[in-house]
């Protein structure tokens, strides 16, 4: 029969191993405790068999006869009672004492004898014998009253820790029950919401905390973090396949338009024209998905993964460099501000990637003309990268938006791109912890990237 789960729980199992733990460190303890009092009761009985032993050779000083009443006299005492004496011959015949004879034994030994109240028992006396002259043979011993007190110490101490290990394990029992309904409680709570979140397909459920920082909260937060993650990637797949359904649509019912122009046209030049636009459409399609592929890579990357140390301003300098004939096409002066010494942790490719998209993004949107403003400064031991144009810039409601894949301006539907280029900074910046910032340059667009901490001491420039 299988036991109740409250029995089957991990912390009712810790509670046993640690009650049978308790219990045999206490049993440990009382043996030692019984070994010593056995050894002190002992060593107290060798001490007054030695001493009596003493003073009876001592008294005699050899007499025989004199030896032999004193012994009797000894034996008559009231207070020498649990005493046991005996003297006897070469032979074996006693000849005082209260002991029958023995087999002559040297030393300190043990024997039994009937008890005087309980006949059918017998009682184990410590006792020391000695060989005297002439073959005549002296034992003296001991038969444990006058040690009562440790035995009655012992069989008391022995009883008292008895109860103390029964009444240890019932406590152990009730208390790891009574922990285990209190975990059993909390589990069965958190197995009933994420089997909810689970089955019922509700992702924006999340596991309760109760502020106790226990691991129970810890591991709640932790899956309310996996949680938060999980929604926000079928959000977000959610979105792209909505984005997709609505900004491919337009190039895919090209595509299919210029296909059917060439499959019903039999002019070459028209043929040829036909597949030169469905090719166009088809490699716009292609970098479209491409640069969806390549934002769900950075995204699922491990953020320090390919983290090396980046000169920053250098970095900067070079891509100013690059777009300046590209600006210069179009009439546009670059103001140029780069701190310098300026390093962070990231990797180079895709902070180069980054900047390029936002210089790109100012240049095309800023009318001919107009210049363009490029810094960067240590503010609060931060690297702050400012890139501002003078075109018509972004409404404030639109600013969070433009960030999702695929999402477009409806001023820039008619302008090349695919909607992916601030898309792909979003995800750059979180891969490298940055915060963006889009402000208005008045007019223009002002976007503000703020870097992780730098990782060299770097002036920084009065805000």
């Amino acid at each position: 029969m299988r036991l109740p789960r409250l029995f089957r729980t991990s912390s009712f199992r810790l509670t046993l191993a640690y009650a049978a733990l308790f219990v045999g460190s206490v049993a440990v303890l009382l043996a030692v405790v019984y070994v010593e009092a056995h050894s002190r009761a002992i060593k107290t009985q060798d001490k007054l068999v030695a001493h009596e032993m003493h003073y009876l050779q001592k008294a005699a000083g050899g007499d025989l006869p004199k030896l032999q009443a004193l012994i009797e006299q000894r034996v008559r005492q009231p207070p020498m009672k649990s005493m046991r004496y005996l003297l006897q011959d070469d032979r074996g015949h006693v000849l005082a004492g209260n002991v029958p004879a023995l087999a002559p034994t040297t030393g300190r030994f043990w024997f039994d004898m009937p008890r005087h109240d309980k006949p059918w028992k017998t009682r184990r006396i410590r006792a020391r014998g000695k060989i005297m002259d002439h073959g005549y043979y002296l034992a003296v011993g001991e038969a444990g009253e006058a040690v009562a007190g440790f035995a009655d110490l012992r069989e008391d101490l022995m009883q008292a820790m008895g109860y103390a290990l029964l009444l240890t394990l019932l406590l152990a029992l009730a208390g790891g029950a009574l922990m285990s309904q209190l975990l059993l409680r909390r589990v069965e709570d958190i197995d009933t919401r994420t089997q909810g979140i689970m089955l019922g397909g509700h992702l924006s459920g999340r596991l309760p905390v109760r502020g106790t920082d226990d691991e129970f909260d810890r591991l709640a937060t932790s899956v309310n973090g996996m949680l938060d993650r999980i929604e926000a990637k079928v959000e977000a797949i959610r979105q792209v396949s909505d984005d997709i359904a609505h900004d491919l649509r337009t190039p895919l019912s090209r595509l299919h338009q210029h296909l059917e122009r060439a499959q019903h046209s039999h002019d070459p030049a028209q043929l040829r024209t036909a597949l030169q636009r469905a090719i166009h459409e088809t490699q716009a399609i292609l970098r479209t998905f491409g640069a969806l592929l390549h934002i769900a890579q950075i995204e699922g990357s491990h953020p320090s993964a390919r983290h090396r140390t980046v000169d920053l301003s250098e970095l900067l300098n070079t891509l100013a460099e690059v777009y300046l004939p590209s600006l210069e096409a179009r009439r546009q002066a670059l103001h140029l501000s780069i701190a310098e010494g300026l390093q962070v942790p990231g990797d180079r490719d895709l902070l180069g990637q980054l900047f390029a998209n936002l210089l790109e993004n100012a240049s095309r949107h800023g009318p001919e003309g107009a210049p363009v403003e490029f810094t960067a400064a240590a503010t609060a031991g931060q690297g702050v990268v400012t890139i501002a144009d003078h075109g018509p810039g972004i409404p404030p409601e639109e600013r969070e938006k433009v960030f999702r894949r695929l999402y477009r301006l409806d001023h820039s539907r008619h302008t090349p791109g695919n909607g992916i280029g601030l898309a792909l900074v979003a995800a750059i910046a979180k891969m490298h912890g940055a915060r963006i910032e889009l402000g208005d340059n008045q007019p223009g667009l002002r976007a503000c990237v703020t870097l992780p901490p730098l990782l060299a001491a770097t002036p920084e420039r009065p805000r």
